[in-house]
């Protein structure tokens, strides 16, 4: 038995595809917005690097779980994990901890299989590397 909370009435008739797919459009244009205002601002390259890294996990995240429910949890721990590893280094490995903690619990709660698990984690990693190349 998984948890739902409760939808929003403006997805009380939706399927979860529609959903995410609702969330990529409606969410797309107020992230390009952020993205030029911090570059406006002249946000430190770090900070920009990091946004942007963020929202191209978030986005390709909602991009797969269309078609495939893929674990969001998952792709954000695996994400955040792999660019703390890029900024410090191995000292942080034990981040990975963390993240594997993240999957045991989403397996324990059967909200995900194993291989919607490593696909997200891998996402992650992959939208990580966006902060490598900005940075």
């Amino acid at each position: 038995m998984t948890f739902s909370p409760p939808a929003p009435p403006a997805f009380a008739d939706c399927t979860p595809r529609q959903k995410a797919a609702r969330v990529v459009s409606d969410g797309l244009a107020p992230a390009n917005m952020v993205v030029a205002l911090l570059r406006f601002l002249g946000a430190p390259g770090e900070v920009f690097a990091l946004v942007v890294a963020m929202l191209v996990g978030l986005v390709s995240s909602l991009l797969v779980t269309i078609g495939w429910q893929m674990s969001i949890h998952m792709s954000v721990a695996g994400g955040a994990a792999m660019i703390l590893l890029l900024v410090f280094g191995p000292r942080v490995l034990p981040a990975a901890l963390i993240a594997a903690a993240v999957a045991w619990s989403r397996l324990v709660l059967r909200a995900h299989t194993p291989a919607q698990l490593l696909a997200a984690t891998a996402l992650g990693g992959a939208s990580a590397l966006t902060f490598l190349l900005l940075s």
